[in-house]
Parts: C-alpha cells; sequence; structure tokens
C-alpha cells in the first residue's frame, strides 16, 4: 500500500486562509477534497466554503469525505465545469483558491476577492512518477505583498497564532530579496512590482 504524499499546497493554503481569519472561502478544484479540508478547518461555525469539480465522480467522494470530516454543513460543491458557472457565483471572498491554470480566470477571481483577499494558485497535480506541483503563485488584491505580510503578522500575533510568524517572516525576508536583486533582469530598471497588477 503506497503512502499518501504530504501535500505542500494544501498546508501553504491552509496557512495564508488561517492568517487573514478567512469566513469565505472560493475553490475551483476540489479533486480528492484533502485541501478543501484543510481550508474548511480554518473557517468558523458561521463560515463557507463553496469548491468546484468538474468530474461528478469526484465531487462525489468528495462530499462523503466533508460528511465524515463533519465540515458538510459548511462546505457546499458544485459540480460541473467552473467556467460554465463561475460567473454565477458571487463574492466577496477572503481566500480564493484555484488548482489548475489560473490564467483564463484570473481577472474574474480577483473581481470576486474582498480588498486584502489573496488568490492562490498552481497546477496541483501529482504523477506517479513523482512530478512535483508547480510553485503556487499569491497574488493580493489591492494590497502590495508587502502590506499584506506586514497585516498577516499583526493579525497572526493578535490573535495568538505564534506558528505562523516565522514563516510570515519568511515570505516577508523573500520578498525583499527579489526586490533588491531586479529579479526581473531588466537593464532599464522596470522591475514589475506587485502593486502593479
Amino acid at each position: 500500500m503506497r503512502k499518501k504524499r504530504p501535500d505542500p499546497f494544501a498546508a501553504a493554503a491552509h496557512a495564508v486562509a488561517q492568517s487573514v481569519g478567512a469566513t469565505r472561502i472560493l475553490e475551483i478544484g476540489t479533486g480528492d477534497g484533502g485541501a478543501t479540508l484543510a481550508l474548511a478547518s480554518v473557517l468558523p461555525d458561521a463560515g463557507m466554503l463553496i469548491t468546484m469539480e468538474a468530474d461528478p465522480s469526484a465531487a462525489a467522494a468528495a462530499r462523503q469525505l466533508f460528511a465524515a470530516a463533519g465540515h458538510a454543513d459548511r462546505i457546499s460543491v458544485i459540480v460541473g465545469d467552473p467556467l460554465r458557472f463561475l460567473h454565477k457565483v458571487r463574492g466577496p471572498f477572503d481566500v480564493i483558491v484555484h488548482h489548475g491554470d489560473v490564467d483564463a480566470v484570473r481577472a474574474r477571481l480577483m473581481a470576486l476577492l474582498r480588498a486584502g483577499g489573496v488568490l492562490i494558485s498552481a497546477n496541483t497535480k501529482y504523477s506517479d512518477e513523482g512530478e512535483q506541483p508547480a510553485s503556487p503563485s499569491i497574488l493580493v488584491k489591492d494590497m502590495t505583498i508587502a502590506e499584506w505580510l506586514a497585516a498577516a503578522k499583526a493579525d497572526a500575533e493578535k490573535r495568538g497564532l505564534p506558528d505562523l510568524i516565522p514563516m510570515l517572516d519568511g515570505l516577508a525576508q523573500a520578498t525583499e530579496r527579489l526586490r533588491n536583486a531586479d529579479w526581473n533582469d531588466d537593464a532599464a530598471g522596470d522591475t514589475p512590482r506587485d502593486d502593479d497588477q
């Protein structure tokens, strides 16, 4: 029997949702439901998570998983192609998680976020050959990454979540190093900044 590999994307999404105090989450691509459960675990009792899954059998299995975990009351599963249903969803959301290529829906997803809301996306599929998923992309609406990280750190300190502080500090340091290194190597100095979205 093969041991299930830990999902670093689910862990990162969980940490981000927890750091913003998410009460409304949208997920595109339910898959096996593991990341969905990680996200649902940060929601308050009145919180809500909407997840969309194109594969009916995967959606049915995920619904059973959510019920068994005691989260069926706060997770709604929409079955069908997300491109067909996304226009029917109403925001604002605190966090939107997109499993797959986000380019076709990025503008719509950003419109569904609240100010300071976070869009997390990556191709999160694993293959049997051990291929690793792409690194997640994190976009924050109407805030720079540095502003969001500072706000998330202050909130984590206020709510007594010390385990998040080192991760947020590390992300802030990495962001500053990229900024200082002129990460796109543009000699003209036209380095895109996180607030140029």
